[in-house]
């Protein structure tokens, strides 16, 4: 017969209990009751007392610890996977980023506010400072004219505001124009921070017209200067008895047509209109000859001059007003062109 002690049936009834305890518990306190059994210590608590089994003075003494819900467990695992870190210890990995991203959008916002700020003081400073007033206009590309007679008709103000007259330089370049003919085109370019760079293109000289013993230059455009020179010293073609600068742009965009060789033998055109034809025309020849031609067969009619030349036995006219012929001179005529032929030449000369 065995007995059983009351001591040995509280013992298998505590152990009893502690088993079903046991099954009752997370899997997260087996493995920390496992932990602290293989350490040597024995747990502070009971499961009993997690439970709510056991004595009242024990709780009050020494607070359980809170059990994890199985909720606990389905958040951690949740914020595990949506941030691909253990839930423990994630915050305090995220703190270096965090405040990283917390400097950055600060130094950002600061740049910022600076710039912001920066742009309409450095304007304040730039306008009251010397750089934003003209301090010097330089001219370049003028040939007939001089640098001062440029400046004056340009009417640049020195030492005003640069902007506002780089702005407007259309008048000032208008009124160059106006005042000097010569210039055909200008442009203003802003060098050196402070400076006007002025480029000037003038109209060339292309011939002269005869007025007494005194020649005066006809520009491109056909207009003549109103300066007198005693001789033409770019030898030119001169120009007689034009009253129209209509006229002479005329003849001269036929002129330049020509060809090289035909323009150097050339020494003069005079205008010989008559009631029934206006645009006749008379060129002295270096060679002696005379050509009578319209100002608007002038590039047409003349390219057959050398050969016509090269066939006359002497010197003579070669009309070609209508048609082309030819005719020597008159004995007494003959004398007077080759003076007058000689005078132009000397002239040229």
């Amino acid at each position: 017969m065995i007995i059983i002690s009351k001591k040995e049936k509280e013992d298998k009834a505590n152990e009893a209990e502690e088993q079903t305890s046991e099954e009752q518990l997370t899997p997260w306190q087996k493995a920390n009751l496992q932990y602290l059994k293989e350490k040597g210590d024995e747990p502070t608590w009971s499961p009993a007392v997690i439970d709510g089994q056991g004595e009242e003075h024990e709780e009050s003494e020494e607070p359980a610890e809170a059990e994890p819900t199985e909720t606990n467990e389905q958040t951690e695992e949740t914020s595990e996977e949506v941030s691909g870190e253990p839930a423990n210890g994630s915050f305090a990995d995220r703190l270096p980023k965090l405040k990283m991203q917390r400097d950055s959008l600060l130094y950002r916002r600061l740049t910022f506010l600076i710039i912001l700020f920066s742009i309409p003081l450095l304007f304040t400073i730039y306008y009251v400072s010397p750089l934003s007033k003209l301090a010097k206009v330089t001219v370049t590309g003028n040939r007939k004219l001089t640098t001062e007679a440029v400046l004056q008709a340009a009417d640049f103000k020195l030492q005003d505001n640069l902007w506002s007259q780089f702005f407007h330089r259309e008048k000032n370049q208008e009124k160059l124009e106006k005042a000097q003919p010569r210039i055909k085109r200008t442009r203003v370019a802003i060098e050196n921070f402070n400076q006007f760079h002025l480029t000037v293109t003038e109209y060339r000289e292309v011939a002269m017209l005869a007025k007494g013993n005194e020649y005066s230059p006809i520009l491109e455009n056909g207009q003549v200067m109103d300066e007198t020179l005693k001789k033409d010293e770019q030898n030119l073609p001169i120009l007689e008895d034009f009253k129209s600068e209509k006229k002479i742009l005329a003849v001269l965009q036929n002129y330049q047509k020509l060809t090289p060789k035909i323009r150097s033998g050339i020494s003069q055109i005079k205008y010989t209109p008559t009631k029934s034809n206006d645009e006749l025309l008379k060129l002295y020849m270096n060679d002696g000859n005379q050509v009578i031609v319209n100002i608007s067969n002038l590039t047409q009619q003349m390219r057959y001059y050398p050969q016509v030349a090269k066939d006359m036995k002497e010197k003579g006219v070669v009309d070609m007003e209508v048609g082309i012929f030819t005719y020597p001179y008159p004995k007494e005529d003959e004398e007077t062109t080759t003076t007058s032929t000689e005078e132009n030449t000397e002239n040229n000369q």
